[in-house]
């Protein structure tokens, strides 16, 4: 771990953009889904009642907690992780929808993980700077 929180904090900024990159990429890719989706003439019904929870949850909540996490790491990485969760226990844990849901919550975990180094980091720095 001492290279990842090491003094030049190069694998945390590392981490940090490949969470960037990686969420970036899965905001682009969500927002083109659900623009493609609206604009298709499809004849399938609109969303009623409880399906609007289930797309509340994914791709809404999911794109909402990686936009926030590019200015709020640990926020916005939990939401991800916990909008995916609540989606998975929705659709019921069903075995097709789990690895696409693990892959989409990857950003969320780095997220997290680079939260919590990078706050450890601040706080033993304060702890080697205060003289008592």
């Amino acid at each position: 771990m001492s290279d990842l929180t090491g003094r030049s904090g190069r694998g945390l900024r590392a981490l940090l953009w490949t969470a960037r990159i990686t969420g970036g990429l899965y905001v682009t890719i969500l927002v083109f889904v659900i623009i493609a989706n609206f604009l298709a003439a499809s004849a399938e019904p609109a969303p009623k009642g409880r399906e609007w929870l289930g797309l509340a949850m994914f791709p809404f909540g999911v794109l909402a907690a990686y936009a926030l996490a590019f200015r709020w790491k640990l926020i916005g990485g939990a939401m991800a992780l916990l909008c995916l969760l609540g989606w998975l226990v929705y659709v019921g844990f069903d075995a097709d929808i789990i690895p696409i849901a693990a892959v989409v919550a990857m950003p969320g975990v780095l997220y997290l993980v680079h939260g919590c180094l990078a706050r450890r980091q601040v706080r033993s720095e304060q702890d080697s700077g205060d003289p008592e």
